[in-house]
């Protein structure tokens, strides 16, 4: 289930994928290279900012390490 912060992150997204698609067909009437380019990089920053939430589920979670049998010769 997504979070309220998640959602509205990818409301966003989607508004500037639109921008950013409607703004690249608007020049000459066809797509440019760059476009692949810039949706890579704004897909790209969004995991960076999402990854540190979805790193914690997925890495086991640190444990209290136990002293352990000392042995004193």
């Amino acid at each position: 289930m997504m979070t309220e912060q998640q959602e509205v992150a990818r409301y966003r997204v989607e508004d500037q994928l639109r921008r950013i698609e409607a703004r690249a067909i608007g020049r000459n009437g066809r797509p440019r290279t760059t476009l692949r380019t810039r949706v890579a990089h704004l897909l790209r920053r969004i995991a960076d900012r999402l990854e540190p939430a979805s790193r914690r589920l997925t890495e086991p979670q640190p444990r209290h390490r136990g002293t352990g049998l000392s042995i004193v010769r």
